[in-house]
């Protein structure tokens, strides 16, 4: 039963994301996942808060003022390419700390794609086993007399 359910879970998990540019008007809804770049002075100024050198913020937006905007935060990149996974802590990112916000869309194609070759290789490695392992026999005699 876990074999036919697996599949369907992995489906799930392999959503494929792409980032847009963030248009200035309308603003971002709370709950918009945002991919943030900080300024050099800006990951300066929250390395108290994020650890030093970061590049990229990920997060859920939940607000935004005409100084800052908050998110919750689900990761991290460093500058040295090294990612940090966070659980949804909040952070305030003041405006002039921000260099660029795009927003992080799932793409179906792409997740389809992803999809289809995954349950191909399922589908392939599935065949072959069947043939190699011989199949159940037919046809014995045992238990009969």
């Amino acid at each position: 039963m876990l074999m036919r359910i697996a599949p369907f879970a992995m489906l799930l998990l392999c959503a494929c994301y792409v980032t847009t540019p963030v248009p200035s008007a309308p603003a971002p809804v709370p709950g918009t996942k945002l991919h943030v770049e900080l300024t050099d002075a800006g990951s300066a100024s929250l390395a108290q808060y994020l650890g030093p050198n970061v590049n990229y913020v990920d997060g859920r937006l939940l607000g935004q003022s005409d100084t800052a905007m908050s998110l919750s935060v689900s990761g991290l990149t460093f500058r040295s390419g090294e990612e940090q996974y966070w659980k949804g802590e909040d952070v305030s990112l003041p405006h002039s700390a921000i260099a660029t916000i795009q927003q992080k869309k799932v793409s179906w194609w792409r997740s389809g794609l992803l999809a289809g070759g995954i349950i191909a290789g399922l589908t392939s490695i599935g065949l072959v086993a069947g043939t190699t392992s011989g199949g159940p026999k037919t046809g014995g005699t045992h238990g009969t007399q």
